[in-house]
């Protein structure tokens, strides 16, 4: 006589979204690099204060099987965003309303076509050397060194850039040492322009600054405090 089965009822589980909010944070810091298949990754470090039930909710997140992980990271106020097209290599800058009170949609600024920026890009320099430095005393206090060559020589040159913020120092610096010309202004184009370059740790140095907006000390970007860099070769 067959043994009668016992029904099981079929038990379905759904999982659940879990959330930990950090607000506010601060000392944001956006280390980058390449891995070993040459992809860029971004790690993101930040500091602040969270209740402890929250920090053990997370770790309690990371312990157990799950999802693929995401953050956003966001502000209330903000100057100035844009948005990126891979495919034709072209920025949308949205800049905020100057008055509140007008509440204008933000105004789109059209930049330079990808034809565009690699016609104002040099593409026979390569970027051999750079160094940072940054005497406050200065008018413009931030100051990039470089040292390229060009056209495949082995002669090196050199210019030199400053600024009042380590983005105006490298526009500055690759302009002068005619890696883009003049009609590049916006970050976001040089940064496109760099790209295009022979690639280079010293060179993803200028990036790298163009990118978080200021140098890094802990890469050895930023020189002792009041040192200057070699007298820029004038050609």
């Amino acid at each position: 006589m067959a043994k009668k089965k016992d029904d099981k009822s079929i038990e379905v589980v759904q999982s659940l979204k879990v959330e930990i909010n950090f607000n506010p944070i601060y000392d944001l810091q956006l280390p980058i690099g390449f891995d070993g298949d040459g992809n860029l990754i971004i790690g993101v470090r930040f500091k602040a204060r969270v209740d402890q039930f929250e920090v053990a909710r997370l770790v309690n997140l990371l312990k157990q099987p799950h999802g693929a992980l995401y953050a956003v990271i966001g502000s209330t106020q903000s100057a100035l965003d844009f948005k990126f097209d891979s495919k034709q290599l072209r920025f949308e800058i949205f800049k905020a309303s100057k008055g509140m009170e007008e509440k204008k949609p933000a105004k789109v600024i059209e930049d330079k076509t990808a034809a565009q920026v690699e016609d104002a890009t040099n593409q026979a320099v390569k970027i051999e050397i750079v160094r940072f430095n940054h005497i406050p005393e200065e008018k413009e206090p931030f100051g990039v060194f470089i040292e390229y060559s060009a056209d495949g020589m082995a002669e090196t040159h050199s210019a030199a850039g400053r600024g009042k913020n380590p983005t105006e120092a490298v526009i500055s610096g690759v302009k002068n040492c005619g890696a883009v010309d003049a009609s590049l202004n916006e970050p976001f184009e040089v940064r496109a322009a760099l790209e295009l370059l022979e690639p280079s740790t010293e060179l993803f140095k200028l990036i790298r600054v163009l990118d978080v907006g200021s140098f890094d000390v802990d890469e050895g970007g930023e020189g002792p405090e009041g040192e200057t860099e070699p007298e820029a070769e004038k050609e």
